[in-house]
């Protein structure tokens, strides 16, 4: 019985120490701003942008952020980089002062964030936008409310109105490569293309949710996962033509999605929501959060990863230092 009970301990004590070298650690920016986005060009460059204008930026991997001059005072929806030099700040104006304004603009940055160009949309109405997406030949596009959308195609340098294929919210879009891409939206709405964005086909989604999805991922040209409200998870393995439902155990409001392998990924949301799967999300497994604000973005940058959103959050998980697959959150 003694033997027994000292091999409980031991095994006790191991999960244990994995364990705490498995959390999530809050970071301090000393910002009480809604945290939008996290995006990072390297290894060692990075943005986090949020309201009223927040911008972030690192240059040794995270281990410092410096706040940027202010460059707007409306909020920044989204960054993105196609490298060191070339970045896009989607910006929102904020509803009551915008007057004939149209609601989203871009700034834009050729020199590494040193200076940025603001760059309007054409033929704009009063949509809101909320993502700029890019395929591997920086074709660019910009989807948002009623279905609005945009390209910015080859060396051109304005954002032209396109056919959209939905006339309802557009939230998340991705390219796999240069051909194939995948936009999903409101109502359950998903639509797939196959040559570059020049059309776009509605999916075949089991079970015709009507949660909206409000983020899109992909490994490949094949495998992918959108996540949305109510806790909906969906895969794809045949680049987005058909998805299949995949259980998440929650029904929190899911608002980003990222996969560092086919097999491992996370999804974040509503209230703290964080969930892991190493499964290729066959399963899902919620983790406890004592950080209950909106989580908004998760991203991974090499072995170390990102969590953004409401209040000032910032969150990092290091895999170099964990030694499990169950990682926990901690304040």
């Amino acid at each position: 019985m003694n033997i027994f009970k000292t091999i409980i301990f031991v095994l006790l004590c191991f999960v244990c120490f994995q364990t705490a070298r498995a959390d999530w650690l809050k970071q301090n920016l000393n910002t009480l701003a809604w945290l939008h986005d996290v995006y990072f060009v390297n290894e060692k460059t990075g943005w986090i942008a949020g309201s009223n204008g927040t911008l972030f930026a690192t240059n040794d991997g995270g281990k410092t952020w410096k706040k940027e001059k202010l460059l707007t005072e409306d909020n920044i929806r989204q960054v993105y980089f196609s490298d060191e030099f070339t970045g896009w700040l989607l910006c929102e104006r904020n509803i009551f002062n915008r007057g004939a304004n149209a609601s989203s603009y871009i700034l834009k940055t050729t020199n590494g964030g040193i200076d940025w160009e603001k760059i309007e949309f054409q033929d704009i109405k009063r949509e809101r936008l909320v993502k700029l997406f890019f395929n591997s030949e920086n074709q660019g596009f910009a989807i948002g409310e009623s279905g609005a959308f945009y390209a910015l195609r080859d060396a051109e340098e304005k954002w032209k109105r396109q056919a959209s294929p939905a006339k309802f919210l557009l939230l998340d879009g991705t390219f796999a490569d240069a051909k194939n891409g995948v936009i999903v939206g409101a109502s359950g709405s998903i639509f797939f293309t196959e040559d570059a964005g020049e059309t776009w086909k509605p999916s075949s989604i089991f079970n015709n949710p009507t949660a909206k999805f409000n983020s899109v991922f992909f490994l490949d040209s094949k495998i992918g996962w959108t996540a949305g409200t109510q806790g909906k998870i969906f895969q794809t393995t045949n680049g987005g033509k058909t998805w299949r439902e995949q259980t998440s155990g929650v029904t929190k409001n899911l608002n980003d999605i990222f996969f560092t392998s086919q097999n491992k990924g996370w999804a974040i949301g509503d209230e703290g929501t964080v969930l892991y799967t190493n499964s290729a999300g066959n399963v899902w497994i919620l983790k406890e959060s004592k950080i209950k604000h909106k989580f908004e973005k998760i991203f991974f940058n090499g072995n170390k990863g990102w969590i953004v959103g409401f209040g000032g959050t910032v969150l990092l998980y290091d895999a170099e230092t964990s030694q499990t697959q169950k990682p926990v959150l901690k304040k």
